[in-house]
């Protein structure tokens, strides 16, 4: 007993040591660590249910760069946004790139750093894969933390287990060809903070059963019966300068860049 409660002690002491600036780390018997309810409530998962969920793009980068943050950022969004619309079918999916009262803004950053999160708002390294994108929206949308130990890839805290918020950019769903990044402690994370919410009455789409969230998602088609349409209405906050060199993704486990 007392190993156990000593296990449960360590585990949220790292979450809020990793997490502090973000509120109470809520641990649970699901076990992916959740932000408090204060902030997962002022995560952009608070603003699904919006018929047009806008997301603001900033930075200094190329052209092909810019191309690039906008289908990642896109995708990294759906990818999130299915896992809860299986729950609820009222989430439409239709989104902005849009500055005017975003709900999501990611800063984009030239180079390779650390990215980090809070809610609703995302700063990444233009060089990091698309794993960081999906897995700094599960701070900043879904309204978790993370699960890893120290900085290790797939190093999980004792008792996690695999997961996005743990294999972050690596590990063996990288590929978003095959997978969309999540395993089903994410999704459970995402859905249980969304029912923190929205509550628990709630009505799923027909389909919810043949969809699996954890397979690679379509950011053209991301769920039956539904072609998305991106919007673009000029207030993004990326300025193009083509003198910049394109980055490069950096792709090795072992960088000093690495945020997971």
């Amino acid at each position: 007993m007392r190993h156990t409660i000593s296990l449960r002690a360590v585990m949220a002491a790292m979450a809020m040591l990793v997490m502090a600036s973000c509120g109470q780390i809520d641990t649970n018997e699901d076990h992916f660590i959740s932000w408090g309810e204060s902030s997962v409530k002022r995560s952009a998962i608070a603003k699904s249910l919006e018929s047009n969920f806008k997301i603001c793009l900033e930075g200094t980068m190329n052209a092909q760069d810019s191309a690039r943050a906008k289908a990642w950022a896109t995708r990294a969004v759906l990818t999130w946004m299915r896992a809860v619309k299986l729950i609820d079918n009222r989430i439409s999916g239709q989104l902005s790139l849009s500055c005017s009262t975003p709900n999501l803004t990611i800063k984009l950053r030239q180079g390779g750093g650390t990215s980090f999160a809070s809610p609703s708002v995302s700063t990444i390294y233009l060089t990091r894969p698309y794993g960081t994108w999906t897995h700094e929206l599960g701070h900043a949308f879904a309204g978790l933390s993370d699960t890893y130990s120290g900085r290790t890839a797939g190093a999980c805290i004792s008792g996690q287990p695999a997961s996005l918020m743990c294999w972050g950019a690596y590990g063996p769903r990288t590929d978003a060809e095959k997978w969309s990044s999540l395993w089903a402690d994410d999704v459970a994370g995402i859905q249980t903070n969304y029912r923190k919410i929205f509550g628990s009455q709630l009505t799923p789409p027909e389909w919810a059963s043949s969809v699996n969230p954890e397979a690679s998602l379509n950011a053209a088609s991301p769920w039956p019966g539904y072609n998305l349409t991106i919007n673009d209405d000029g207030t993004s906050r990326v300025y193009i300068d083509n003198s910049l060199e394109t980055s490069v993704i950096d792709t090795d486990p072992n960088t000093t860049s690495r945020d997971l």
